[in-house]
């Protein structure tokens, strides 16, 4: 499951003396905040623009909207048909389900909420049978496109593309601040970034990932110039119940919380959508199959983890090429 809130990125955004000018739009959106940061030559207000692009994908996928087509959907109410935004969600989510041996599902929404992870919190730890009673509605299999509608083999299955959506969100606003002649950009939504070009500087941006043992400090910071970047952990999202911890990251083979030493995992692709998804499923699958799984994909990755009480990492060898050495 996707952290509902932005905790794994800074960004390295320091202002020069240079005549190249540079807007930055930020705020709140989605239930975390963005930033937006990119070359302004030709004095572009973006804001507006970039409001309605966060707005017409809300209105398509956002679980906290009951008029969204997401919520209409999870609630069987009818509708028209599905947008070119939830399609392009839909079939990313179902081709990262089949490449993930489906440790990323965008139906595992019901255990979510019942491990209170979800609009509800603090609830008690559901037992084995309910845990059975829910994995019944889960598995990505089992919802479909036909005919530009969505088809469920059980009524009470539900969709849900918090894991997916942000890094989704990310893609579209770069993709059309690049429509605008804009080739210097850096975008950020809720810690999922993509960045093309230069700063301010006229340096490569820098992104920081952030140390699980303490938020205002940097585990590494890497160099991103065409490529996007996204982190999923579990060092903050978890609750405890007779004394164990369990970990907002939900197997949805098992329908329990994952168990593993992995506590956060950043992903380097080609766009932020497939990243964000990715992130989300190795956190599930943890390091080791993580390691495989990313080799095969041609994924880059940074995971952060713990073994005998010590923080350690493990890093993919092209990803070690893009940290910054200064």
């Amino acid at each position: 499951m996707k952290l509902l809130f932005s905790f794994a990125l800074f960004l390295s955004l320091i202002s020069c003396t240079s005549k190249t000018e540079y807007k930055v739009i930020e705020g709140q959106a989605q239930g975390t905040t963005f930033r937006i940061n990119y070359e302004d030559n030709y004095k572009h207000d973006l804001s507006n623009q970039v409001d309605s692009i966060f707005k017409m994908i809300d209105k398509s996928m956002s679980l906290w909207d009951s008029t969204s087509l997401i919520s209409k959907i999870n609630s069987n109410q009818s509708y028209d048909i599905l947008d070119s935004h939830f399609i392009n969600v839909f079939n990313a989510s179902e081709t990262t389900s089949k490449s993930t041996n489906g440790y990323f599902d965008i139906t595992v929404g019901p255990l979510v909420k019942a491990w209170g992870f979800s609009f509800k919190k603090g609830l008690p730890a559901p037992n084995n049978a309910q845990v059975d009673s829910l994995k019944v509605l889960i598995g990505f299999e089992k919802v479909k496109i036909e005919n530009q509608k969505i088809v469920k083999a059980n009524p009470n299955s539900q969709i849900d593309f918090n894991a997916i959506a942000q890094g989704y969100t990310v893609d579209v606003i770069a993709d059309f601040l690049a429509s605008k002649g804009i080739v210097n950009y850096l975008v950020e939504v809720g810690g999922e970034v993509r960045g093309k070009g230069k700063n301010k500087e006229g340096l490569t941006w820098k992104v920081g990932i952030e140390k699980p043992q303490d938020e205002r400090a940097l585990q590494v910071v890497v160099n991103l110039d065409g490529k996007s970047l996204a982190t999923s952990g579990s060092y903050r999202k978890f609750f405890e119940n007779d004394g164990k911890k369990y970990s907002h990251a939900i197997d949805p083979h098992t329908g329990f919380p994952v168990t593993h030493n992995l506590l956060s995992i950043s992903v380097i692709a080609e766009t932020c959508m497939k990243a964000d998804a990715f992130a989300t499923a190795f956190l599930v699958m943890g390091l080791e199959k993580t390691q495989e799984l990313a080799k095969k994909e041609d994924l880059e990755y940074f995971a952060i983890y713990e073994e005998s009480g010590e923080i350690k990492t493990s890093a993919s060898e092209n990803f070690n090429k893009l940290i910054a050495k200064d």
